[in-house]
């Protein structure tokens, strides 16, 4: 990826592929947003398949299969709302500095003796651990989350069978176990800034109902090409992809999505737009990070 460079581009909605499930209660919403507003808000992020031959650029109608690293639920709520085409920001899922990380749940009004009961229930294998051993924990290719509680207790959840399958499967289970009944919050790791250790005890003493922050373990990109190829979809919320040059702030018209004009038409209205917003001085590249408090 160069710097200060980026490719955008119009693709057929049903040339993107996941690999991760939606969140159906988000994408309702947002199917209902989009169609009160008229306007997609910001690029989905999407790339090609390392393992895929070099493609044509996505001005072209080649059918090129991508891989939806972010905005899953919003293409799942433009599909639901019959819209064919969709906004891409491609990127280069080899580029070093595309990374994998992933999200912290904070889980909220479920005691530690209730979410215990259901990981028992659910057959998981669960043990005690030292919560400052928890970066070791999640290190284990054995091991599905680290689930820290409100008394700073730390409790291991590990697989019994190691294959990919079932790992993912066993992120399913755990997920469930807070997901069907209670709100769940994500944190980017270490998020809250400053010491990790400070940022993780910080939840729990600025947000009252919170009473267990469950850490997930961080895959590699191969894995999720690997498990995207064979149709092996992550529970939505565990993959985060930090995306360098990320573009937002673009809204495209509804309108626009739903003309049947071919491709190439829409890339050269795309261009255009594009060219008008940096000669009218109405695009700006932020080399830092920042804070984004309207989304």
């Amino acid at each position: 990826m160069k710097s200060n460079s980026f490719e955008l581009g119009f693709v057929h909605i049903d040339d993107l592929t996941f690999h991760e499930t939606c969140d159906f209660g988000r994408v309702r919403r947002l199917a209902d947003q989009i169609k009160k507003d008229g306007h997609l808000k910001n690029p989905i992020l999407a790339a090609n398949f390392p393992s895929n031959n070099p493609t044509p650029a996505l001005s072209s109608e080649s059918g090129e299969k991508l891989l939806v690293l972010d905005g899953i639920n919003r293409v799942s709520a433009l599909k639901i709302l019959g819209y064919p085409d969709v906004l891409v920001q491609k990127v280069d899922y080899t580029d070093q500095n595309v990374e994998l990380t992933s999200w912290d749940h904070l889980v909220f009004n479920l005691s530690k003796e209730k979410m215990i009961k259901r990981l028992e229930n659910d057959n998981l294998e669960i043990s005690s651990c030292d919560w400052q051993w928890r970066k070791e924990a999640l290190e284990d290719e054995k091991t599905i989350s680290f689930v820290l509680f409100r008394d700073r207790s730390g409790l291991v959840v590990s697989q019994k069978d190691t294959s990919a399958e079932n790992r993912v499967k066993d992120l399913y289970h755990v997920i469930a176990v807070y997901n069907l009944s209670w709100e769940i919050y994500h944190l980017q790791n270490g998020s809250m800034g400053g010491n990790v250790d400070d940022s993780l005890l910080l939840a729990f003493d600025t947000l009252e109902n919170c009473s267990a922050i469950n850490m997930l373990p961080k895959f590699k990109k191969e894995e999720v090409i690997d498990r995207a190829s064979r149709g092996i979809l992550f529970p939505f919320g565990v993959t985060r992809f930090v995306i360098p040059q990320r573009v937002l702030g673009l809204e495209i018209s509804c309108s626009v999505l739903g003309d049947k004009a071919p491709l190439s038409e829409k890339n050269l209205f795309l261009k255009e737009l594009l060219s008008y917003r940096v000669k009218s001085k109405k695009a700006k590249f932020y080399q830092e990070s920042v804070f984004l408090f309207n989304e």
